[in-house]
């Protein structure tokens, strides 16, 4: 049986990132409360290209990179119940340390005594397998295709929170403008629309084909963000 894995690696600013062989993680890997996941799809997101042009400098290499991987669970630790093998999930990417009032409140981004954070300062999911803390693996529905459930773990969840920053509230009849539209701006058009009820949202792109897709989503005006008469 094949015990090694494909993965792209990070060996530092402005070294070209890598395809490199590496050892698959197995079960006596496994701490008590982890699960290993076997990667179906992992998103690409424009950090990947900060941490190879060097904008993006973290001082941990050699790691795998990717912080948007869905796939099926493989294997568990001691302490989860072997029902969750065969489950569909996408990994969290922050693991906090699940005792400070960040973690206790729902905010492991924030955590000061973070454990692992994959795909920025431990292995993440552009590889095969990855490992990950149970709580961290979230369960996916069926209906959801894995090359679209990617995304979610990082766009789709930068909006969510931009949603919550803004303070959204459909009850005031208002309008939301989304200036700047990709990955995170597409994903903030359909949760205005479909969670929130926002009666008219609009964009700013500078792409035609974006804000062209924005309509498509949803959104109701787009503005061309190369025209300073609008």
């Amino acid at each position: 049986q094949n015990n090694t894995m494909e993965a792209v690696r990070y060996h530092g600013p402005n070294e070209a990132l890598t395809f490199e062989t590496v050892p698959i993680p197995t079960e006596a890997d496994l701490s008590s409360d982890e699960v290993i996941v076997r990667v179906e799809a992992s998103a690409l997101c424009h950090t990947e290209l900060h941490f190879a042009d060097g904008t993006l400098n973290l001082g941990v290499k050699p790691i795998t990179l990717g912080h948007e991987a869905v796939g099926v669970i493989t294997a568990v630790g001691s302490n989860i119940s072997p029902s969750r093998i065969g489950q569909r999930v996408i990994n969290y990417y922050y693991v906090g340390c699940a005792n400070c009032r960040w973690c206790n409140r729902g905010d492991q981004q924030l955590c000061p005594n973070l454990k692992a954070e994959h795909g920025f300062i431990s292995d993440g999911g552009l590889a095969g397998y990855i490992r990950t803390p149970s709580r961290n693996a979230v369960v996916i529905p069926d209906s959801l295709e894995f090359v679209d459930a990617a995304p979610i773990g990082c766009g789709v969840t930068t909006a969510v929170h931009a949603a919550k920053l803004g303070r959204v509230d459909s009850t005031q009849d208002e309008c939301a403008l989304v200036y700047g539209c990709n990955g995170v701006g597409f994903g903030l058009v359909q949760l205005l629309k479909n969670v929130y009820g926002i009666k008219n949202v609009g964009v700013v792109a500078r792409s035609e084909a974006k804000r062209k897709m924005a309509i498509e989503l949803g959104a109701d005006f787009a503005i061309d963000g190369t025209d300073s008469s609008s």
